[in-house]
C-alpha cells in the first residue's frame, strides 16, 4: 500500500499554487483515501505550516440542527414542531458541533487561535490573518463574497477541495448569491438563549445543473498527483 505523508501533501499544495500567505477555504473529506499518515491532523498542520501566520485557513462549520423544524426536510413530523422548538438548545459558538465535513472541521475547532463566526447555521472558523469583522457578518451574507467569504477576492486566495467535487464547492454557492441565481428561501434558526431567540435569513438553493453552469465563472485546477479529487478553485482569473 502506498502511503502519503506531510511532505507529499505539502508538495501537492505547492504545485497547486498554495504558498506562504495564501488564504484558503478548505473543504475536505478524506474517506475515499487510504494510507494518509496522520489524516486530518496532518492535513490541517501541513496547511498551517505552509501558509504561515500571514496566511488564512478557513473551514465551514455549519449547524443544520439549529434550524427551525419548518426549514428542514421533514426530519420531525409536523405535530412535533412545537415541542422541538421548545427544546432546541440553539447555536452557541463554542458548544454547537459542526455538521459539515465533521471529522475535519470539529478537529479544527479545537486548535489554538481558531475563531468561529456567529451565524446560527452557516458559521465559518478562521485561523491566521483575517479581518475580525468576518466573525459577525450580516446573517444574509454568510454564504457570499461580501460576507464570510470576502477574503476569496484576494490575489492569493483559493478554495481547496480534497475528496470533494467542484460542483459542491461553497464558492459556487457564493456565486449564486452574487448573481441572485437559484431559488431564494427564508430560513430561521435558534440561538442559545433562555428566551428562545431566533434569527431569520435568506439563502440561495442551487441545483446540480446550476452548479455546473456557475463553475464556468471560476478557475478550476486539478492536482496531477496519484491522489484523485484534489482541486483548487479561484475567482476572477
Amino acid at each position: 500500500m502506498e502511503i502519503y505523508t506531510k511532505e507529499d501533501f505539502k508538495q501537492i499544495f505547492i504545485d497547486l499554487g498554495i504558498e506562504k500567505g495564501s488564504k484558503i477555504l478548505l473543504e475536505a473529506d478524506l474517506s475515499r483515501y487510504s494510507g494518509l499518515v496522520g489524516n486530518y491532523q496532518m492535513l490541517i498542520e501541513t496547511l498551517q505550516e505552509l501558509i504561515g501566520d500571514t496566511g488564512l485557513l478557513c473551514m465551514p462549520c455549519f449547524s443544520y440542527s439549529c434550524l427551525d423544524p419548518a426549514c428542514t426536510d421533514m426530519i420531525y413530523p409536523f405535530e412535533k414542531w412545537k415541542e422541538v422548538r421548545e427544546n432546541l438548545p440553539g447555536y452557541h459558538v463554542m458548544y454547537t458541533p459542526s455538521e459539515i465535513y465533521q471529522e475535519c472541521t470539529n478537529l479544527f475547532l479545537h486548535y489554538k487561535d481558531v475563531y468561529r463566526s456567529n451565524h446560527p447555521v452557516y458559521s465559518f472558523a478562521y485561523w491566521g490573518c483575517f479581518d475580525e469583522n468576518l466573525l459577525k457578518v450580516d446573517v444574509n451574507d454568510a454564504l457570499s463574497f461580501k460576507g464570510s467569504l470576502s477574503f476569496l477576492h484576494e490575489k492569493k486566495a483559493c478554495n481547496l477541495l480534497i475528496g470533494v467535487s467542484p460542483e459542491k464547492s461553497l464558492m459556487v454557492r457564493a456565486l449564486s448569491n452574487e448573481y441572485q441565481l437559484g431559488k431564494t428561501v427564508v430560513q430561521r434558526a435558534f440561538l442559545h438563549s433562555k428566551r428562545q431567540l431566533t434569527k431569520s435569513f435568506l439563502v440561495q438553493i442551487v441545483d446540480d445543473d446550476l452548479s455546473r453552469d456557475l463553475l464556468d465563472g471560476l478557475t478550476v485546477l486539478q492536482s496531477d498527483s496519484s491522489l484523485d479529487a484534489i482541486f483548487v478553485l479561484r475567482k476572477g482569473e
